[in-house]
């Protein structure tokens, strides 16, 4: 009985985590309570970023470095700080080789920056299931699948993600 609560709690957990970025309001980014949810957020950002040659401690590949800094911010800071990554994503392509996924929380982890990037993209539209806001649909669906389907669903959603950002506009 505990564990089916615990189950449901932490599946209500992943789905408050998978809320959309749109609902920025006037006063900015949304807040990040959880330093483990922003350095995942950190590292799937970093990862995406990967060939963009973007300078600085916040494309750090080192979770550590997120963490220490994350300690120290305000859930405030943090958020902006996803939204300086993001915002820097739109203008970088991103359609360069395979970024390897190590695990389905990484997989689930990356997924959801990625909806949240084609939610920030004006003009293009994305659908299906590979662009859905559901983070535990995705970490259910990486946990059912081969290793190489996870790498073959990130690179389709990075290259349609670097379609549209190509486009003119």
């Amino acid at each position: 009985m505990k564990s089916a609560i615990f189950a449901a709690a932490l599946s209500t957990l992943w789905l408050l985590a998978a809320a959309p970025a749109s609902a920025q309001g006037s006063f900015g980014a949304l807040p990040i309570e959880s330093c483990q949810d922003y350095v995942a957020r950190a590292m799937s950002q970093a990862q995406m970023a990967t060939g963009c040659n973007f300078p600085g401690v916040r494309w750090s590949l080192d979770s550590d470095a997120h963490m220490t800094w994350c300690k120290a911010a305000s859930p405030r800071d943090r958020g902006r700080e996803d939204d300086e990554r993001r915002e820097a994503l739109l203008t970088c392509r991103g359609d360069f080789g395979a970024v390897p996924i190590t695990n389905c929380n990484e997989y689930a982890a990356r997924s959801r920056s990625q909806v949240e990037l084609a939610q920030s993209l004006d003009g293009c539209t994305f659908e299906g299931m590979r662009w859905s806001a559901n983070l535990v649909q995705h970490k259910h669906w990486c946990n059912r699948n081969a290793p190489a389907r996870h790498a073959f669903e990130d690179a389709e959603r990075r290259k349609e993600l670097a379609a549209c950002k190509a486009k003119p506009k």
